[in-house]
């Protein structure tokens, strides 16, 4: 259903008169027939961009995957040095176990030894033969028994631990460097990446504001040219108009299809900021939307305003902005 709610308390632009000619749009129409140079542009860095962006996810899955490798083995080294850290005190306990041992058999053997040694001799003590029993694994296992075969076993496991501990410490050695340099990798070709998504962005930007010239001109130069008539509600020309049938008309002039409603013509295009806008992009105005003009540059607009001003230019804030749409 047609729109153009009148709204009689809107400010008009005072320079109702200003001459259209200087408003400076430099829109041309292009011919259609024929890609750009842009268009090209874009073909090639869009390629670029795909074959980036194959090359960033293969270099990420490398990347990943040494990162892995490498965790997983500080993990195991991590797990082979406790497991070193337990056999030492292990050993340790055992040693103290067998030193204990070995006191309490030999200690009075040895007290009574002492006192039958022949006079002159040297005395050898308690303290001086265990040291010599605990130098010596085998004599230890020997006289120690069952205590003294579990350290030779937790010898011989310490022994193999940390054999496998050296080869997990070159083995990490070896894992962190290869993930930085897979880092460094990924790092570069994520930024090759970026770069070519950043120009294929300012590409397609100028392809579309390209675009919006070759059908903005004829948009233009039919709502212009439309200035002066008469406002009325459910119309769109020839001789009269509504905001959103002014609108509706000037864009059919290069073949795109509007909604004769303001609020639905602002769900039919694709969103963009104030800062964004291009001469032909649509201005909504009032909350919930009920007013609709064309942007023509220079902060202005050409819009069907109420029944008292028609068709006229008005300034791009004359009214309660709200949003703008590119059609197309």
């Amino acid at each position: 259903m047609p729109d153009g709610r009148i709204h009689s308390h809107a400010r008009v632009a005072a320079a109702v008169t200003a001459t259209l000619t200087t408003i400076g749009l430099g829109l041309a129409t292009a011919s259609p027939a024929s890609a750009s140079p842009a268009t090209d542009n874009i073909d090639t860095v869009q390629a670029r961009v795909d074959h980036l962006s194959q090359q960033a996810q293969a270099a990420g899955k490398r990347h990943d995957t040494a990162r892995d490798a490498l965790i997983g083995t500080r993990t195991q080294l991590g797990r082979v040095t406790a497991r070193i850290q337990r056999h030492r005190q292990i050993l340790d306990s055992l040693r103290t176990q067998v030193a204990t041992t070995v006191v309490n058999e030999y200690g009075d053997g040895y007290a009574a030894g002492a006192g039958t040694s022949a006079p002159g001799s040297p005395a050898t003590t308690l303290s001086e033969d265990s040291k010599v029993l605990l130098t010596n694994l085998t004599l230890v296992s020997e006289d120690a028994g069952a205590r003294g075969d579990a350290m030779a076993s937790s010898n011989a496991q310490l022994q193999k631990l940390g054999q496998r501990r050296e080869a997990l410490r070159g083995k990490v050695t070896v894992l962190a460097g290869r993930e930085r340099s897979l880092r460094t990798q990924e790092q570069r070709v994520d930024s090759r990446a970026a770069a070519a998504g950043a120009t294929l962005a300012r590409l397609e930007e100028k392809a579309a504001a390209e675009r919006l010239q070759q059908l903005g001109g004829p948009v233009l130069a039919f709502a212009k040219s439309q200035v002066g008539k008469a406002y009325v509600y459910g119309a769109a020309g020839p001789s009269a108009f509504d905001c959103s049938g002014l609108t509706m008309a000037a864009w059919s002039q290069s073949g795109v299809s509007l909604p004769h409603n303001a609020a639905a013509q602002y769900s039919s295009g694709t969103p963009i900021s104030e800062s964004e806008l291009q001469p032909g992009d649509l201005v909504f105005y009032y909350t919930p939307i009920s007013h609709v003009g064309l942007y023509i540059g220079n902060g202005q607009i050409v819009n069907a305003l109420n029944p008292g001003a028609g068709v006229l230019i008005s300034g791009l804030h004359d009214m309660p902005y709200v949003g703008a749409v590119r059609p197309g």
